[in-house]
């Protein structure tokens, strides 16, 4: 999706050592049905499981969804998250 503006963003922060910390806020006011709320939260989740990156320990990673997407798949986030890894610098694989 060339020109498309970034609706998710992406955090990390060093906290607790022994364990890594997921958070994902998708505000109501962004996305107002309850239903689509949690696909996205449930498709980010299933994103950040399925990539190797996120199995550092120790690291607390935090996704804020800013704007409603028009029906993410699983390949769309995935996507999603490669393209912010990378522009933030923090892409290791």
């Amino acid at each position: 999706m060339p020109g498309e503006e970034s609706w998710l963003i992406f955090k990390v922060s060093e906290k607790d050592p022994r364990r890594t910390t997921l958070f994902i806020s998708v505000p109501k006011k962004v996305v107002r049905l309850s239903t689509r709320r949690n696909r996205i939260r449930r498709l980010i989740r299933e994103a950040v499981r399925q990539d190797v990156f996120f199995s550092a320990p120790g690291i607390r990673y935090e996704f804020k969804v800013t704007a409603a997407p028009q029906g993410p798949g699983l390949e769309e986030v995935k996507a999603m998250i490669k393209k912010i890894k990378n522009q933030s610098g923090a892409g290791r694989s």
